[in-house]
């Protein structure tokens, strides 16, 4: 195919992302390079010049390190941590610099840029989570600079998820992985499947089926996900292209929950809580709509509408007499007499307007501006049932709706002086959330409006600049909101908004062979929320501070390009600094986080052998260090965890690739375990055991 040599200079995401130089369709495109996202198309090599601590999972390294789902991967990047409440990746729980909320609550998710998260403001925990692995391209994840932009609940960083592209040309994928538990035998089964074409030279569609099925390593543990994806790129004309996505997600499965110490050193497969299960579905789609205008240096004018309907459930066992009895009503050893339900319904609609341009030289300074405005409006229905086992006698405790109506405005101006060797980049952005909030049960309405003012700067400097490498310096500034949550009304004490000021400072060097990074990081939070399952509260714990140092590098040695190596590190010091455990470490918190692989490539052949290792943690603000009978306080003990990676490239042609790859999780099979999670917040939940990973793919 033809194209004209102006479209070489393009460098919009959805052209880099589709085509090779032989494979591009036959129209003539405006030089453009400028966009109007923060993240540009979070490829790792926007990370080089980011202004902020920053890491691209890209698939290959999913592939190494034996990820079994996304919160798996997501361990390898300094600074999170996860809890595996399922062994299938259901239901990813996911902390980042300490700042651990249920359902991965203290990050803000994206998909392709569009907040995947139930409610960006009502509802941020991921109690549903609507991604695979097998459908991932790659994973960004931003820990500071980039809240101007996107928010709210950015507090913990930005996670944007980025699905496969369009093919350059016709293209179906296959695939197929097992992962088979050694502790029972028991296979999780993922099977994949996509088709690319492109109708005509300026309109492509993609369609893309994932299915997963079976069981983790413990009973009760049954597990279906049918993931449905389609997405289509029409370039109008050589200045204008439309993007369209629309995803169907449904999930189903038992949980077994958490286990009694005595029951964990028994027999850890087993399962106390045999009432525990959780289905969700959801319907989501995005339209992006871009025009390359003729003003300034570069401009365009980006005009994304999105939203989806969502419903989950979890069903979990209760017991309504635990006060009388002087236990916690999730005490896996004590028999359940009620069984609980929380039915949710979530409809979620926004329409965001974004313009950046770049202008030239104004007294020896460039300016690349960027602005926006979204609207989102959100209907949660939020319900639970408890209903006697005995009798059947069903009592509603909660029939709860929030409405919310937020308005977001944002504004950031990168300055580039000195010949672009440094750049100071202010931004400004402003929350308007209206709430509104009705108890159907005590037939009560209360109104809520949250208006704030998050400011924000980044820096950076380049020491050093040419053909092959980069080394700058950074610094930043950022002011993060988190709205209050449909689940804190219930709680106790002050409960508004969520708010911290976020700063890092750093230096990055990059070449083509290496990459390493160290920064400063510091979180200081106020009003943190935390949730108090024995009296099914949310108190507000004060002011608390995480600072800590983060570190990582990437190396190929140049004389054996064979081989690659990894290692990574966060110190992390997260405590609290108000009240009578000021000082103490934040519960669930390590304070030492390694990750490493190594890998080795012989002709068709690579293998590598990755880890992660986490310092202890304590389950309570109190740090107790002695386990309580049940399980629900203690020490939580360091782990360390080895996997092995095999993979073997059986036929690589211009038209066809055929790949296999055999793994081992936890090689050593290390038995170590978290704290109780969510529905079963007692006791010991185990983590996975040695696992093996038999994966094949075919492209043609």
């Amino acid at each position: 195919m033809s194209r004209d040599s102006s479209f070489e200079e393009r460098s919009d995401s959805s052209i880099n992302n589709h085509y090779t130089t032989e494979q591009i369709p036959s129209f003539t495109a405006a030089p453009i390079v400028v966009t109007a996202e923060t993240l540009g198309d979070s490829s790792s090599n926007e990370v080089k010049a980011f202004a902020g601590n920053r890491t691209v999972i890209d698939n290959d390294l999913i592939k190494k390190t034996v990820s079994n789902s996304i919160d798996g991967a997501l361990q390898f990047v300094p600074g999170v941590k996860i809890e595996d409440e399922t062994g299938t990746g259901v239901l990813p729980n996911i902390s980042i610099r300490g700042l651990h909320a249920s359902r991965s609550g203290q990050a803000q998710f994206l998909m392709d840029g569009i907040p995947l998260t139930l409610a960006p403001y009502g509802h941020t925990g991921q109690s549903i989570f609507p991604a695979t692995l097998d459908n991932i391209e790659r994973i960004d994840v931003v820990r500071g600079g980039a809240a101007t932009q996107y928010g709210p609940n950015n507090v913990g960083g930005v996670i944007n998820l980025v699905t496969k592209p369009i093919a350059n040309e016709t293209q179906t994928e296959i695939g197929t992985s097992s992962t088979i538990f050694e502790q029972n035998g028991k296979p999780l089964t993922s099977l994949y499947a996509r088709h690319s074409r492109w109708l005509n030279d300026n309109l492509g569609v993609q369609v893309e089926a994932n299915g997963i099925k079976g069981d983790s390593f413990r009973d009760h543990s049954d597990t279906e996900v049918t993931n449905l994806q389609a997405k289509a790129l029409w370039y109008i004309d050589d200045n204008q292209e439309l993007e369209g996505f629309l995803q169907y997600y449904d999930a189903d499965t038992e949980m077994p929950g958490a286990l009694s110490p005595s029951a964990y050193e028994q027999d850890l497969e087993q399962s106390q809580r045999p009432f525990e299960a959780y289905q969700g579905k959801s319907t989501r789609w995005h339209a992006k709509y871009k025009n390359y205008l003729d003003i300034g240096e570069q401009a365009v004018l980006d005009l994304t509408t999105f939203g989806h309907h969502a419903t989950r459930n979890f069903e979990w066992g209760f017991n309504s007499q635990a006060n009388s009895q002087g236990v916690h009503w999730a005490d896996p050893a004590i028999a359940a007499d009620s069984l609980r339900t929380s039915p949710r319904e979530f409809n979620v609609y926004g329409v965001e307007p974004k313009f950046s341009i770049k202008l030239g030289d104004t007294k020896n300074i460039k300016h690349h501006l960027i602005s926006g405005v979204r609207y989102v409006n959100e209907d949660i229905d939020y319900k639970l049932t408890q209903t006697k086992l005995a009798d059947g006698t069903t009592i509603t405790p909660r029939d709860w709706n929030l409405r919310t109506d937020a308005w977001a405005a944002y504004l950031s101006d990168e300055m580039s002086l000195m010949d672009d060797k440094l750049k100071v980049t202010p931004g400004i952005r402003y929350e308007n959330a209206k709430m509104t909030f009705n108890d159907a049960g005590n037939n009560t309405q209360t109104d809520n409006t949250i208006t704030e003012w998050l400011p924000g700067l980044t820096t950076s400097y380049a020491l050093n600049e040419s053909d092959d490498t980069l080394w700058i310096i950074y610094a930043n500034a950022q002011k993060s909101l988190r709205t209050p949550q449909i689940a804190y009304i219930r709680g106790k004490g002050e409960e508004s908004s969520e708010l911290a000021w976020n700063y890092e400072m750093g230096t990055r060097y990059t070449t083509d062979n290496l990459q390493a990074n160290l920064g400063l990081y510091r979180i200081d939070f106020k009003d943190q929320l935390q949730w108090n399952s024995a009296e099914q509260s949310f108190d507000n714990v004060g002011r608390t501070l995480h600072q800590g140092v983060e570190t990582s590098i990437t190396y190929t040695p140049k004389k054996y390009d064979n081989l690659d190596f990894g290692l990574s590190y966060n110190y992390l010091d997260a405590t609290l600094q108000e009240g009578e455990d000021e000082g103490n470490q934040l519960p669930y918190s390590s304070p030492h986080q390694l990750g490493w692989h190594a890998g080795y490539n012989y002709q068709e052949y690579s293998a590598t052998l990755s880890g992660v290792y986490y310092a202890k943690a304590y389950a309570d603000n109190a740090n107790t260090t002695q386990e309580s009978v049940d399980g629900g306080i203690g020490e939580t003990p360091a782990y360390q965890v080895w996997n092995l990676s095999l993979q073997k490239t059986l036929q690589d042609t211009k038209n066809e690739k055929l790949s296999v790859q055999f793994g081992i999780n936890n090689l050593f099979n290390e038995q170590y375990y978290f704290r109780g999670i969510d529905t079963s917040p007692i006791g010991r939940y185990p983590a996975p055991g040695r696992s093996y990973k038999l994966g094949l793919n075919y492209q043609f």
